[in-house]
Parts: C-alpha cells; structure tokens; sequence
C-alpha cells in the first residue's frame, strides 16, 4: 500500500482510468481497490413495445449490447426514443454506434426523469437496462411520476473478493455506488475516519448511514470530482 497520502479508487480498473489518469497528471497518488466485479447477463427475454430505453449508467450500455439486444430493441421501424443519464453514458452508447435521443444534464435519474415524463405521450413506457443491485432510482422516479417502467438487468454487480486492508495514508475515497462504500467500509472500518467523495446522492446517503462523517461533493462530473480531490491534495 502507498506510504505517502493518496486518493483511493473503488470501481473497476477501466471505470477508474480516466478519474485516475486526470489526478495523476496534476501530481495526486492514486490507490485503485476495486470493490466491484461486473458480470453481464442475458435476459431471458427483452421485452419490446417501450416508448423509451434509458441508460443510467455505462455498465447498463455494454451489457445491453453484450446481450444483443441493439439489433433486437433498436433496430426496428418503430424505434424508441433512447436516454441517457449524463454525458459519459452518452458517449458509451455512441461508441457502441447507438445515437442518443435524450442526455439528462445534471446528470441523474430525477432529471432523466422528468425529462421523459414530458416527452413521452400518455400510457407510453420506459424499459430500463440496469444491474441487479439498482436502487430503482430512475424506476422509481418514474413510477412517482405515473410512468410506466420496467427494470430488465443486464449486468450482476458483485463482490471483488476484498480482504482485510491495513491502515495506510489517505487524502479521500471516491465512491461511485452505494455496494462499493458498504464493501469497502466492511473490509476496513478505519476509512470512516477519512473524507469521501461521492459521485450522487444516493451514494452520499449511503455513506452516512454507514457512519462516514465526512462527505463531499456530489460530483456527478470528472471535472467536479478532479477540483475536489487535488483541492485536498
């Protein structure tokens, strides 16, 4: 573990790079301790007939495509109107050549939300790709809303086998979803005595609860999360 005060990192190596890459150009350690393992699912079945497909998030994206289901949901007639929460899940879709109808800025469900509910025409429903650990968020936003929707999860998000860590310095922990503080904080209990950056609400409610006193942001963007944490540096 690093012996000078660093930035801890909890999602997946390739979730962390660019967060990583930004930090350590301005001079901030980083300590990648992956507290996620995504594994993609194919669901038995896909249902069709939604007014809208939205993303929340990339991992919803890559096991949507992994499952096959672009050709199936998108490549239609009748195509339905695809949204996105904030600009990274965007530019995963685009990647994976899927145009993007809808980017809910700031970026979250509540926005995404309400953006839809104007949109869409009375009775129309929302499919929404998603892992098996979602809080319903954006699911349940809708439903507030008298929307229509249906959770079809794509990915599993599972533990990354994570054993008991040592003390060692640290400037902040960044935590992306509220499964990654519970398995870091359950690992190691001694990180509660450290600041944390979560990237929503929804992950800083769960950090409270799991009894970190010290909590910034939300920074939902790359460019609020580097400001925060070389801020600590």
């Amino acid at each position: 573990m690093p012996s000078s005060p660093c930035v801890v990192l909890t999602r997946e190596p390739e979730d962390n790079l660019p967060l990583a890459r930004a930090l350590l150009e301005r001079g901030v350690p980083v300590c990648e301790i992956p507290c996620v393992a995504t594994r993609y699912l194919v669901p038995d079945q896909a249902p069709s007939g939604a007014a809208a497909i939205a993303f929340a998030s990339r991992r919803a994206v890559r096991g949507f495509v992994l499952a096959g289901l672009v050709e199936r949901l998108l490549g239609v007639p009748a195509r339905p109107l695809v949204a996105a929460v904030g600009a990274a899940t965007r530019l995963e879709l685009a990647a994976h050549g899927v145009v993007t109808d809808l980017v809910a800025e700031p970026a979250t469900g509540r926005v995404l939300a309400g953006l839809l509910d104007g949109l869409l025409e009375p009775g129309g429903s929302v499919l929404i790709p998603c892992g098996n650990l979602a809080g319903g968020g954006l699911e349940s936003q809708l439903r507030e809303l008298g929307r229509r929707c249906q959770a079809l999860p794509v990915y599993a998000n599972e533990p990354a086998g994570l054993e008991p860590i040592a003390p060692f310095p640290v400037l902040a922990v960044f935590v992306a979803a509220p499964s990654a503080a519970e398995r870091l904080l359950a690992r190691a209990p001694w990180f509660r005595d450290h600041p944390f950056l979560a990237i929503g609400p929804t992950t800083a409610a769960a950090l409270e609860e799991c009894g970190v006193t010290r909590i910034l942001g939300p920074a939902m963007s790359l460019e609020q999360q580097v400001e925060i944490l070389t801020g600590l540096a």
